[in-house]
Protein backbone atom coordinates (compact mmCIF):
# COMPACT_ATOMS: atom_id res chain seq x y z
CA UNK A 1 0.00 0.00 0.00
CA UNK A 2 1.18 3.65 -0.78
CA UNK A 3 2.85 5.20 2.12
CA UNK A 4 2.22 9.11 3.66
CA UNK A 5 5.61 9.43 2.76
CA UNK A 6 5.26 7.83 -1.10
CA UNK A 7 2.51 10.40 -1.44
CA UNK A 8 4.73 13.04 0.09
CA UNK A 9 7.28 12.32 -2.18
CA UNK A 10 5.15 12.60 -5.21
CA UNK A 11 3.59 15.76 -4.61
CA UNK A 12 6.75 17.34 -3.86
CA UNK A 13 8.23 16.17 -7.04
CA UNK A 14 7.86 19.02 -9.61
CA UNK A 15 5.29 17.68 -12.54
CA UNK A 16 4.28 18.72 -15.93
CA UNK A 17 0.67 17.93 -17.52
CA UNK A 18 1.40 16.46 -20.80
CA UNK A 19 -1.46 18.28 -22.03
CA UNK A 20 -2.96 21.61 -22.01
CA UNK A 21 -6.64 21.27 -19.93
CA UNK A 22 -8.95 20.05 -22.62
CA UNK A 23 -12.91 19.51 -21.28
CA UNK A 24 -14.55 16.38 -22.43
CA UNK A 25 -18.30 15.00 -22.03
CA UNK A 26 -18.04 12.82 -18.54
CA UNK A 27 -18.57 9.51 -19.16
CA UNK A 28 -21.50 8.86 -16.46
CA UNK A 29 -24.69 7.28 -17.94
CA UNK A 30 -26.18 8.70 -14.32
CA UNK A 31 -25.50 12.19 -14.62
CA UNK A 32 -24.28 12.98 -18.27
CA UNK A 33 -24.00 17.04 -16.89
CA UNK A 34 -20.73 16.46 -15.96
CA UNK A 35 -17.11 17.67 -18.46
CA UNK A 36 -14.20 15.61 -17.36
CA UNK A 37 -10.05 16.56 -18.09
CA UNK A 38 -7.69 13.26 -17.65
CA UNK A 39 -4.19 13.92 -18.20
CA UNK A 40 -1.14 12.41 -17.18
CA UNK A 41 1.49 14.08 -15.81
CA UNK A 42 5.12 14.01 -16.44
CA UNK A 43 8.38 14.27 -13.76
CA UNK A 44 11.84 14.89 -15.13
CA UNK A 45 11.19 13.75 -18.21
CA UNK A 46 8.76 10.26 -17.18
CA UNK A 47 5.00 9.89 -17.32
CA UNK A 48 5.14 7.41 -14.12
CA UNK A 49 2.07 4.28 -14.82
CA UNK A 50 -1.18 5.40 -12.49
CA UNK A 51 0.40 9.18 -12.34
CA UNK A 52 -2.77 11.82 -13.62
CA UNK A 53 -4.70 14.42 -12.65
CA UNK A 54 -8.47 14.42 -13.20
CA UNK A 55 -10.90 16.98 -13.10
CA UNK A 56 -14.77 17.29 -12.79
CA UNK A 57 -16.66 19.98 -13.20
CA UNK A 58 -20.78 19.96 -13.45
CA UNK A 59 -23.19 23.13 -13.96
CA UNK A 60 -25.86 24.41 -12.02
CA UNK A 61 -28.68 21.26 -12.22
CA UNK A 62 -32.01 22.48 -10.77
CA UNK A 63 -31.64 22.73 -7.40
CA UNK A 64 -28.34 21.69 -6.85
CA UNK A 65 -25.14 23.65 -7.56
CA UNK A 66 -22.36 23.70 -9.64
CA UNK A 67 -19.38 21.41 -8.68
CA UNK A 68 -15.46 21.16 -8.72
CA UNK A 69 -12.96 18.78 -8.12
CA UNK A 70 -9.40 18.81 -8.68
CA UNK A 71 -7.57 15.16 -7.89
CA UNK A 72 -3.86 14.03 -8.01
CA UNK A 73 -3.59 10.59 -8.64
CA UNK A 74 -0.10 8.30 -7.91
CA UNK A 75 0.08 4.54 -8.40
CA UNK A 76 -4.02 5.25 -9.53
CA UNK A 77 -4.50 6.07 -5.78
CA UNK A 78 -6.24 10.11 -5.51
CA UNK A 79 -3.23 11.27 -3.31
CA UNK A 80 -4.42 14.96 -2.87
CA UNK A 81 -7.84 16.54 -4.32
CA UNK A 82 -9.75 19.50 -3.85
CA UNK A 83 -13.26 19.43 -3.62
CA UNK A 84 -15.72 22.27 -4.64
CA UNK A 85 -19.29 21.13 -3.31
CA UNK A 86 -21.98 23.52 -1.81
CA UNK A 87 -24.72 20.89 -1.41
CA UNK A 88 -22.99 18.42 0.51
CA UNK A 89 -20.99 17.40 3.70
CA UNK A 90 -17.72 15.12 4.24
CA UNK A 91 -17.19 13.18 6.57
CA UNK A 92 -14.40 11.41 7.56
CA UNK A 93 -14.64 8.13 8.52
CA UNK A 94 -12.19 5.61 7.57
CA UNK A 95 -8.59 7.46 7.61
CA UNK A 96 -6.59 10.23 9.23
CA UNK A 97 -7.03 8.72 12.70
CA UNK A 98 -5.33 11.46 15.52
CA UNK A 99 -5.81 14.05 12.77
CA UNK A 100 -7.27 17.16 13.72
CA UNK A 101 -11.01 16.41 11.40
CA UNK A 102 -10.83 12.45 11.58
CA UNK A 103 -14.38 11.06 13.16
CA UNK A 104 -16.33 14.92 12.34
CA UNK A 105 -18.43 15.48 9.78
CA UNK A 106 -18.13 19.52 8.16
CA UNK A 107 -19.32 21.43 4.73
CA UNK A 108 -20.65 22.18 2.83
CA UNK A 109 -17.82 24.34 1.34
CA UNK A 110 -14.43 23.81 -0.29
CA UNK A 111 -12.49 20.89 1.04
CA UNK A 112 -9.24 19.52 0.53
CA UNK A 113 -8.21 15.67 0.59
CA UNK A 114 -4.79 14.63 1.65
CA UNK A 115 -2.91 11.00 1.93
CA UNK A 116 -3.09 9.43 5.21
CA UNK A 117 -1.69 6.28 6.19
CA UNK A 118 -4.78 4.48 5.82
CA UNK A 119 -5.24 5.52 2.63
CA UNK A 120 -7.84 7.40 1.04
CA UNK A 121 -10.49 9.62 2.18
CA UNK A 122 -9.44 11.98 5.27
CA UNK A 123 -10.18 15.55 4.17
CA UNK A 124 -9.82 19.04 6.38
CA UNK A 125 -12.20 22.40 5.11
CA UNK A 126 -10.65 25.19 3.64
CA UNK A 127 -11.38 28.51 2.45
CA UNK A 128 -13.50 29.19 -0.51
CA UNK A 129 -12.03 30.34 -3.87
CA UNK A 130 -12.94 33.35 -5.26
CA UNK A 131 -13.63 31.91 -8.77
CA UNK A 132 -12.20 28.40 -10.30
CA UNK A 133 -8.89 30.03 -11.51
CA UNK A 134 -7.89 30.73 -8.14
CA UNK A 135 -8.85 27.53 -6.98
CA UNK A 136 -7.04 25.79 -9.96
CA UNK A 137 -4.16 27.83 -9.00
CA UNK A 138 -3.92 26.54 -5.60
CA UNK A 139 -4.00 23.28 -6.61
CA UNK A 140 -1.19 23.03 -9.30
CA UNK A 141 0.88 25.31 -5.80
CA UNK A 142 0.11 22.31 -3.59
CA UNK A 143 0.98 19.51 -6.00
CA UNK A 144 4.17 21.48 -7.37
CA UNK A 145 2.20 21.01 -11.28
CA UNK A 146 2.90 23.37 -14.03
CA UNK A 147 0.05 23.26 -16.46
CA UNK A 148 0.43 25.54 -19.98
CA UNK A 149 -2.39 27.84 -20.42
CA UNK A 150 -3.24 27.44 -16.58
CA UNK A 151 -7.16 26.75 -16.06
CA UNK A 152 -9.77 26.98 -18.72
CA UNK A 153 -13.41 27.26 -17.88
CA UNK A 154 -15.55 24.63 -18.85
CA UNK A 155 -17.57 25.36 -22.12
CA UNK A 156 -21.49 26.15 -21.32
CA UNK A 157 -23.71 23.53 -21.87
CA UNK A 158 -26.43 24.48 -23.84
CA UNK A 159 -28.72 22.30 -24.99
CA UNK A 160 -30.02 22.21 -28.61
CA UNK A 161 -33.95 21.62 -28.29
CA UNK A 162 -33.33 20.46 -32.07
CA UNK A 163 -36.87 23.01 -32.69
CA UNK A 164 -34.82 25.24 -35.86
Amino acid sequence: MLTVADADAFLNAPKTAVSAMDWRPGLSKKDVQWLDWYCAVEISGVVPEGARIIVQYRPIVGAASEKLNCGLFFRNERVFAIDFNLDTQHSNKKAGQGRAYFGKRFGPGTHEHTWSEEGYGYAEPIQDFVDYTALFAYFCTKTTLQVEGGFRRPPSQQLSLGLI
